[in-house]
């Protein structure tokens, strides 16, 4: 029995690497690629002459793998050979020009875009394996079919992968015990590459179905999916059905607008009936329950007016604090799920595939075209700044700290607020770059917007980090970006000068640094310049050298002088 056993799994690893290199040639020359790629890497310990070079071809492989994939599943439903090879070969060479166009790309340039962009093409490309295939059959029974048994595949060929890697591990670790043989740790990395991506890559492709077995018509009667569907997301369902309209009740009897959070149950209320509508598919399918029928059709309406909560819930999102990229992507898929909700019931919920493909498809059209939702923000937000900056004079631009700080001070509160916000989204969201003519690169974009009189005691300074900073001799360690806040009495203020210890850096260090309140204010008046390189201040004992880039003194701060510090800190 055990022989027998054994023979049969010889027997299906064999079929499943046969199946490959007939089935997808192209699919398999990737995925040796990406395989010498990662064993390259794991060569060299991570360190390779070009980072940029290297993502980049990382990209290429891992996307190039899935792109021959799909295109193999659709060329099997094709004839005609030359269309199969023009729509190959312009679908890799659209691949190559994006991988260049990606390794063109300047790293100060803003990669919000071309990631959500990226990001929408590979789950479009992602989703077409499962349906691409299957566009001339009458029902989305066969692609269910194939999408569980793709997944199921998937599963068994990482769990068979992960077993020959932990046991190959394992007996070399046991050779290292037994014998003291010297195993390095790169071949325990090899292992775990041929292991768990070349093995089990190419166990995923062979067990994919094929044939008659692709395109299998027969839904399931009864399967796991619909038992869970029935006794598990039913009720839980049900349960966020219950809460969200009896919240509903309360804000129309107390006339309130819903508060932002029910965005999040609405989502997830969303999320578990279509997720009903694909578990109960094959079952309807095969018997037509009434019970079945009745849930498919009228789940999505008992939804639809929990998704006007979702609507007010945006919109006012959107009129307190403004736009987003979050928020216009929030309000299209509250868009989508009105259209699916309004869709199931016109259908009666007898095609389901469109669901997931017009989800990709949105997701792809507001993101990938020239014009799509960053772009939006980005100059949705430059135009109201700049429409508030315009009366400046042009020479003041781009402002430095203590020129932003003068600048907000002449608005009005609530102005202030907003303009200090949307800039700091930017700069969050789309790098220094997209506001560099508007404020200097060391602006400092305060939490809150205080008034002239709350803040005219801070002393504040932020050094240019682009100047040169002598490395001291003999100090051969820094740590980078130190930051931290320090609180003194008044006892140890009225002295003059801040002693500001390193333990904070430097674990049971007794050292220490001494800055004068005098040349805080000398370089607080300086700062308006710019460009001013950071002070380099001897430690106490002579073994410590500290370079500020930041600093912001507060002598009225509740619990007592604070002194915020940021620098380089360089240790013998």
């Amino acid at each position: 029995m055990a022989s027998n056993f054994i023979e049969k799994a010889v027997y299906t690893i064999a079929e499943a690497f046969q199946n490959c290199l007939k089935r997808f040639p192209v699919t398999v020359c990737f995925v040796f690629a990406l395989t010498g790629h990662l064993i390259y890497l794991c060569a060299s310990d991570g360190k390779v002459p070009d980072d940029k070079l290297f993502y980049t071809i990382s990209y290429y492989f891992s996307v190039g793998t899935l792109l021959s994939l799909t295109l193999h599943l659709w060329s099997e439903e094709i004839k005609r050979k030359a269309a199969k090879a023009v729509t190959h070969l312009t679908g890799h060479l659209l691949l190559l020009a994006d991988t260049f166009f990606l390794y063109t790309l300047s790293p100060e340039q803003s990669w919000t875009e071309i990631i959500i962009a990226h990001a929408a093409a590979i789950l479009a490309l992602g989703l077409s394996v499962f349906f691409l295939s299957f566009f001339r059959e009458k029902n989305d029974v066969p692609s269910w079919n194939f999408a569980l048994s793709s997944l199921g595949s998937f599963v068994t060929a990482n769990v068979m992968g992960s077993i020959m890697s932990g046991g190959i591990c394992l007996l070399l670790f046991s050779l290292h015990q037994l014998f003291n043989l010297d195993i390095k740790p790169k071949g325990y990395g090899y292992i775990l590459i041929l292991c768990n991506v070349l093995l089990a890559m190419m166990l995923f492709l062979g067990l994919l179905p094929k044939g008659e077995a692709k395109h299998d018509r027969k839904p399931l009667v009864r399967s796991f999916l619909n038992t869970a569907a029935h006794y598990l997301f039913l009720p839980l369902t049900g349960a966020y059905l219950l809460v969200l309209y009896v919240y509903a009740a309360k804000i129309l009897i107390s006339w309130e607008l819903p508060d932002g959070w029910v965005s999040w149950l609405v989502t997830a209320l969303m999320t578990g009936c279509i997720a009903i509508e694909f578990s109960i598919y094959p079952t309807r399918m095969a018997l037509s329950g009434r019970w079945d029928e009745r849930i498919a059709r009228w789940l999505p309406v008992l939804v639809l007016p929990l998704l006007v909560l979702m609507s007010v819930g945006i919109v006012r999102r959107l009129n307190d604090y403004g736009i987003t990229v979050n928020r216009l992507y929030l309000a299209t898929f509250n868009a989508w799920c009105y259209a699916v909700c309004i869709g199931l019931f016109v259908t009666r919920a007898r095609r389901i595939n469109w669901i997931p493909i017009s989800f990709a498809a949105t997701f792809l059209l507001t993101s990938a075209l020239p014009v799509n939702f960053a772009s939006i923000t980005r100059r949705t937000l430059r135009h109201d700044i700049e429409q508030l900056t315009a009366q400046v004079d042009k020479d003041k631009l781009p402002f430095s700290n203590r020129q932003y700080e003068e600048w907000l001070n002449t608005l009005p509160r609530e102005t202030a607020t907003d303009v200090n916000d949307k800039l700091a989204y930017m700069r969050h969201t789309f790098g220094r770059e997209s506001i560099r003519d508007i404020v200097a690169e060391d602006v400092y974009f305060y939490d809150k917007v205080e008034t002239a009189s709350e803040r005219s005691h801070l002393l504040v300074c932020s050094f240019d980090e682009t100047k040169p900073m002598e490395i001291p001799e003999g100090y051969t360690r820094f740590i980078g970006d130190s930051q931290d806040t320090f609180f003194f009495s008044a006892e140890e203020c009225r002295t003059g000068t801040l002693a500001v210890p390193l333990n904070r850096w430097i674990e049971n260090s007794e050292d220490s640094i001494s800055i004068d309140i005098k040349t805080l204010e000398e370089w607080d008046k300086k700062e308006e310049s710019g460009n001013i390189p950071p002070p380099r201040i001897n430690s106490k004992s002579g073994n410590h050298v500290f370079y500020i880039t930041y600093f912001c003194y507060d002598p009225k701060q509740g619990s007592g002088p604070s002194l915020r510090l940021s620098g380089y800190l360089f240790m013998k």
